[in-house]
């Protein structure tokens, strides 16, 4: 159940929620079918420009398993877009003769990444969501909050308050960020208009073991109690595409055959890459070969 879970969270974080309604639609039913879950859902929805929260939930409950799309039609939209489901030869993606190519989205005036983190305070260990976390003593120096009284609303809601957390993309430059409200108080929300695909987040060192996780609680308890790096993944649907990342950025783990090509080699590492059930166990440790 786990590794069928994984894989079409997997499916659907190689799609871009930028679609049209039917595009949108199909993707979400197909990841129900799938036995997906709305929060994965939810979050995916969220990198897009157009993300409305209310809408994303009343379509999600409007889904029938059983009825209309099936999974199959998830991963074959993923397919399309590149996504390899673990083999090395992706089948390419046909050409689009009935949509134009559209260009990346402009952030709002006020609305990228970079904008909102600079006008936003920084974070002490009194703020509701730590302490409920029981992490007084976490580093909290490349953590922001949305100061009081700031006009950010994002799917209806002020984020005033919300603690920011910043997304970094492979080459570390600031790609989108998470904003998490105090407890009771409102939902975790992504920035909209910037993709969290591929994106993590750091606790502790930025070498040695790492251990993935969905959010940064999960991060900050694992750094608690080992010491290690803790690697933030925004949720269970890129933890596979951030894990890749790592293995590639870190070459130097795996050793080079004598009789390998290095276009070999290169495949060799990426396809040892955890993929089953034990993938679960990447939360707390999987990749703790590193260093």
């Amino acid at each position: 159940m786990l590794k069928e879970l994984g894989r079409a969270s997997d499916a659907l974080y190689s799609i871009h929620p930028d679609l049209d309604r039917d595009g949108w639609v199909k993707a979400g039913m197909g990841f129900n079918a799938a036995g997906g879950d709305f929060d994965t859902f939810d979050s995916w929805s969220a990198q897009a420009g157009n993300y409305n929260a209310a809408d994303c939930r009343d379509t999600w409950r409007s889904f029938k398993p059983g009825r209309g799309v099936g999974a199959g039609s998830l991963f074959g939209m993923a397919r399309d877009n590149g996504w390899t489901d673990g083999n090395t030869d992706p089948r390419p993606a046909p050409e689009r003769t009935t949509r134009p190519v559209e260009l990346p989205r402009k952030p709002a005036p006020g609305m990228g990444a970079a904008d909102v983190w600079n006008r936003c305070e920084a974070v002490t260990n009194q703020h509701a969501y730590i302490v409920a976390k029981g992490a007084a003593g976490v580093p909290l120096d490349a953590l922001r909050v949305v100061p009081m009284g700031d006009s950010l609303q994002i799917a209806g809601q002020a984020v005033a308050g919300f603690l920011m957390v910043p997304a970094y993309a492979p080459d570390g430059e600031l790609q989108s960020a998470q904003f998490i409200p105090p407890p009771g108080t409102g939902k975790k929300v992504n920035l909209p208009g910037a993709s969290m695909a591929g994106a993590t987040f750091t606790v502790g060192p930025n070498d040695g073991p790492a251990h993935l996780c969905e959010g940064i609680g999960a991060a900050w308890a694992v750094w608690q109690a080992t010491g290690h790096r803790a690697v933030v993944c925004f949720g269970w649907g890129n933890m596979r595409r951030v894990a890749e990342t790592i293995y590639d950025n870190h070459a130097n783990h795996w050793h080079r055959r004598p009789d390998e090509t290095e276009r070999q080699f290169k495949e060799r590492a990426r396809s040892e890459t955890p993929r089953s059930e034990n993938q679960v166990a990447l939360l707390f440790g999987e990749i703790t070969h590193m260093g």
